[in-house]
């Protein structure tokens, strides 16, 4: 398949109209009509990534987190993101990127919502046409704020999250943004949630989300949205013919030391 078609398929399955007018998706590098035969799947385009891309003599590069986000004027081996870019283009590797147009449709926020089991959920913040990132909705049963934790722990193959909050309080009513989600924790208030699950918490936020009546599961960007992979992996497969499709390894770059 062309590239070209590749990103056609994507947009199949999150349309580009539905990203954020901040974000920057779509191909970032390669040209249209390169063949694929093989892609590596990753949730971020890191140093790891583009040197297994290589490794495995991968055509091209799908991910979740954009490559080019902030705008660059220069394209050499003294900027980070020059160098990826530099490297992938010597050795004709097409890079695409989808972020906010995934979090919304066919991607992040029901699959995240489904692995905790939320039911009668609605979008927490509707971007375009009804659609959006993060979902609220109602677990299958009651349950503690401690019990939740340890769900999302199983369910997201987590060793830790940080709670802000009370563990004991019973809570039914969930919203979840996987990602960075701090910006979200007001709607999720406004939209009846007693507590949120989402990543990159900072202090105050956690502290004064709880006094204002929501407890806050912080479970880490990568920890969310890692899901990310074996979902592109396995939509990749149903829809392609003689495309080779390799995961990048999961491994959360935030540790607990």
């Amino acid at each position: 398949m062309k590239a070209y078609e590749i990103a056609e398929l994507m947009e199949t399955l999150s349309p580009v109209r539905y990203a954020c007018d901040w974000d920057n998706v779509g191909m970032h590098v390669g040209r249209r009509d390169n063949e694929i035969k093989k892609i590596l799947v990753t949730l971020d385009i890191s140093d790891e990534a583009v040197d297994k891309a290589v490794a495995i003599k991968a055509d091209m590069i799908i991910s979740h987190h954009p490559l080019i986000f902030k705008g660059i004027k220069k394209v050499n081996e003294s900027d980070i993101v020059g160098r990826r870019i530099l490297t992938m283009a010597e050795n004709h590797i097409n890079c695409y990127c989808m972020h906010t147009n995934f979090d919304c449709v066919g991607g992040m926020a029901e699959l995240a919502a489904d692995r905790i089991g939320l039911r009668d959920c609605i979008v927490l913040e509707e971007v375009c046409e009804g659609e959006g990132i993060g979902r609220v909705g109602f677990l299958k049963h009651d349950m503690s704020v401690k019990e939740l934790c340890s769900m999302v722990k199983e369910k997201f193959s987590l060793d830790k999250v940080a709670l802000y909050g009370n563990e004991d309080e019973i809570v039914k009513k969930v919203a979840i943004c996987p990602g960075s989600g701090k910006d979200e924790i007001e709607l999720a208030l406004l939209k009846g949630a007693k507590a949120i699950i989402t990543g990159d918490v900072s202090y105050h936020y956690g502290i004064d989300s709880v006094a204002k009546g929501i407890n806050v599961i912080d479970a880490g960007h990568y920890g969310i949205e890692h899901i990310f992979i074996d979902k592109i992996n396995s939509y990749l497969i149903e829809n392609t013919k003689d495309i080779e499709v390799v995961k990048m390894d999961l491994d959360n770059p935030q540790k607990y030391i």
